[in-house]
């Protein structure tokens, strides 16, 4: 995902621009870029080692939830390691060696696998969707779909087609010799442009405007499912059940909306430079306002889990804490397990 997080580059007179003086970012970006970095690491571990040890939160929801924060948990990582030492001057030379200094200029001044896991956070949302709308709206269709194995495949494709889609960016940075400096450049501008609304497509716009139709469909069909006024035992359980599925849904929805609001000023910024019509300058207050919010898309996720998610919360007394079971209250377990 080549975004308007990407820091400007300089243009030579031959057409192939070069990697930007290192440092030159503000130092409150920086700054916000580590204590973020390290929060959406710590959080997104939390979130994996919860998930993983605690046997009632093991269902078909969780799982794919396990690979989001894994991603999340890859951004963060790589926020820190990789984005935060060439943005704050740490890093600035290719290493000495063609080979070392050309897998430096495409893999690493690229940021490729930062954008490789963002990609995947994005691709692995899009699943949870998918799992949510066939389990409520389409609920007797939903063994045909989902089952472990085939979770085990979203999860796989998530980051397979993220590594696809990413790759252009292994093609189109490269070591300069002369300078002993990263370059930056396609064939030609109609193919930068071709690209650039590609990625905007698959890794935004059409991944929101999906969850938008999935989440508001799934919301209609748990209104239909109300039933006031009756209180025999098997609606009781319904009634129950319908909750428990009401509860992972607004968590999801959250999450969604946490994507929309932290992307779309980067998202948009990006679009319009890359058809070359400038919005807001690079050097803007609110150009890097967008990007630190972008930034924290990664490290959100863990917290709307911690608020809103009351088996999360149990998750984390039982897999952090310890404490047993029958002292934490799991009289809905089995409700929110199915849900």
């Amino acid at each position: 995902m080549v975004t308007a997080m990407v820091t400007s580059m300089v243009t030579t007179s031959d057409g192939v621009s070069e990697s930007p003086p290192s440092g030159a970012e503000d130092l409150w970006v920086v700054v916000l870029m580590v204590i973020l970095g390290v929060i959406g690491v710590i959080g997104n571990t939390l979130v994996c080692i919860i998930i993983i040890r605690a046997k009632f939160l093991h269902n078909l929801t969780n799982y794919l939830i396990l690979s989001l924060a894994f991603a999340d948990l890859s951004a963060s990582f790589f926020l820190v390691t990789n984005v935060f030492p060439l943005e704050a001057g740490l890093v600035t030379t290719p290493p000495q060696g063609m080979v070392a200094a050309e897998i430096f200029c495409r893999l690493y001044s690229s940021r490729h696998f930062f954008w490789v896991s963002v990609t995947a956070s994005v691709f692995n949302l899009i699943f949870v969707t998918f799992e949510r709308f066939f389990a409520i709206v389409y609920p007797l269709h939903y063994p045909i779909y989902f089952d472990l194995r085939k979770v085990q495949i979203m999860v796989f494709l998530s980051w397979a087609v993220s590594n696809i889609q990413e790759a252009f960016a292994f093609f189109i940075n490269f070591y300069i010799p002369e300078k002993q400096t990263c370059g930056y450049g396609y064939s030609n501008e109609q193919v930068g442009i071709l690209v650039g609304v590609f990625v905007f497509l698959m890794s935004y716009f059409l991944p929101l405007i999906i969850m938008i139709i999935a989440y508001s469909l799934i919301f209609i069909n748990l209104k239909k499912e109300a039933h006031p006024g009756d209180q025999s035992q098997t609606q009781v359980q319904a009634d129950s059940m319908s909750r428990a599925r009401k509860k992972v849904v607004q968590v999801l929805i959250l999450v969604v909306i946490a994507f929309t609001v932290l992307w779309t000023p980067n998202q948009v910024t990006y679009f319009f430079e890359n058809l070359k019509v400038e919005l807001v300058p690079t050097d803007h207050t609110f150009y890097k306002l967008f990007r630190v919010m972008a930034f924290a898309n990664s490290v959100i996720n863990p917290f709307i889990y911690a608020f809103k998610y009351k088996q999360f919360r149990k998750g984390f007394r039982v897999a952090v804490c310890n404490f047993p079971k029958n002292q934490i209250g799991f009289s809905n377990e089995s409700s929110d397990r199915n849900a």
